[in-house]
């Protein structure tokens, strides 16, 4: 059982239940204050990469750092391919794959800025928190999650939009035209790729610089002198797991929100337009809503229980006031990113882990895509992030104010509409696939979405 759980994928709930349990850890360890943030930490390590290169662009701002959570992702998702036995650095793009993928990173980590958080920080956290404006960011991003699917489809790169890559599979959608799948060539060697090699040696430089800084020295914010080995253990834990639960079942925030849209979709439709049948049938079974909603949920109960109890505070994913114009921005710019990285950013950070190029070539679009807000912080801060237009954080508040009753009785209706929601996420799942409870349950994904013809189910 436990060498299967080690070379195979995993459902998209079991992977759900590892990013809820890695909140909890993050939450339990802040004192149950807060939850995983990770996109200051982002700019924090391209702020110490800088000073290799006698630049300030992103550190004008941000001070050097090292955010060790973001390291355990990374560590967690090669983890899962060193146990798998296949990295995925095999798995070829086109280039203007790789182009999208590089606009996409750039576009969602300026909306970072805007929004104050990423998606994973607004909906694994913030939803669990009854954040108000991490409501509006997901709200407000779907519909552009679409448009910017439907782009990348008309651009004829819809085949590449898959839940994960293994080569079993893509080997059987190679000769298989209804499955066919332009990530695998037979004839492709990465050590042949000069864009793998330079997109590689860009990783190297932006964790390199921050782990020789944070390893043997003092100067930058999180180093080992500064917070010791127990702390530094104690934050890429969380990481490691959140790095093995999205690397074994392909975790992301953008397909998650996606996937109750897709009852609208024919089949034959979008088929005809580029969808891969795998990915029609990955959203039409709600499976990575069932993985965003067991985080969700677990994280949920953790927080409510602790705060009922008096043992911690609620989070609060929006900062003093409960919404800014910045999140209604922000909100899609996240949306078309993540939709064009194929993935949100911790899942691009356990592709990286993975050795995904898409997720190589979004790396340096994160770094540009914060200088614009670095070089013109007090303009868009004045603008969109200073005056707020709620007086309340989260949605248990709004409601005893405005509707009547306890914060605590919302708090308590909340999360049963988050239950049901898990719940009937899995009953349209075993409902769509014509399976039972135990087969969504026990398969993956790959077993669950392909046609058994293929060797698969």
């Amino acid at each position: 059982m436990i060498s299967k759980l080690i070379r195979q994928q995993w459902p998209f709930w079991l992977g759900g239940v590892l990013v809820g349990i890695a909140e909890i850890l993050y939450y339990i360890h802040s004192d149950h204050y807060d939850f995983i943030v990770v996109t200051t930490g982002f700019a924090q390590m391209y702020a110490a990469s800088e000073q290799l290169l006698g630049l300030d662009w992103v550190g004008r701002v941000y001070e050097p750092g090292i955010h060790w959570t973001i390291i355990g992702a990374l560590l967690g998702a090669r983890l899962v391919g060193l146990g798998e036995g296949e990295m995925r650095s095999w798995v070829r793009y086109d280039w203007k794959m790789l182009a999208l993928a590089f606009i996409g990173g750039l576009l969602f980590s300026f909306g970072t800025r805007l929004a104050a958080g990423c998606t994973t920080h607004h909906f694994v956290g913030g939803i669990p928190a009854m954040s108000i404006a991490s409501w509006v960011v997901l709200l407000s991003g779907i519909p552009f999650a679409f448009l910017a699917f439907r782009f990348a489809l008309r651009t004829g790169l819809g085949g590449y939009f898959r839940h994960q890559e293994t080569r079993e599979i893509a080997a059987h959608c190679y000769c298989h035209p209804e499955h066919h799948n332009p990530c695998y060539d037979p004839d492709y060697s990465p050590w042949r790729d000069p864009a793998r090699w330079l997109m590689n040696g860009i990783l190297i430089v932006f964790l390199g610089v921050p782990l020789v800084l944070a390893v043997f020295g003092d100067a930058i914010q999180g180093a080992v002198s500064q917070i010791g080995w127990s702390e530094v253990i104690w934050l890429a834990a969380p990481g490691i797991l959140l790095g093995i639960g999205i690397a074994k079942c392909g975790f992301g925030t953008e397909c998650s929100v996606m996937a109750p849209e897709s009852v609208f979709m024919q089949q034959e439709t979008s088929r005809a337009q580029g969808v891969p049948l795998c990915t029609f049938r990955m959203f039409r079974s709600m499976l990575p809503l069932q993985g965003f909603m067991a985080a969700i949920v677990l994280f949920n109960l953790y927080i409510l229980g602790a705060w009922l109890l008096g043992k911690g505070s609620i989070p609060n994913a929006a900062g003093e006031q409960g919404l800014y114009w910045g999140h209604l921005v922000g909100g899609p710019l996240l949306a078309v990113g993540a939709v064009f990285m194929v993935g949100c950013e911790v899942r691009t950070y356990a592709r990286l882990g993975l050795g995904y190029m898409t997720a190589l070539a979004a790396l340096p679009g994160f770094f540009i895509g914060y200088i614009p807000y670095t070089l013109f912080r007090e303009q868009i801060d004045g603008l969109l992030l200073a005056d707020g237009l709620t007086d309340y954080i989260t949605v248990a508040e709004w409601a005893a104010s405005t509707l009547g009753g306890s914060e605590e009785v919302w708090s308590i209706a909340y999360s049963l509409v988050l239950i049901g929601i898990l719940v009937l996420s899995f009953d349209a799942g075993r409902r769509f696939l014509g399976v039972g409870f135990k087969e969504i349950m026990l398969k993956n994904t790959d077993d669950l979405v392909y046609k058994p013809e293929m060797g698969t189910g």
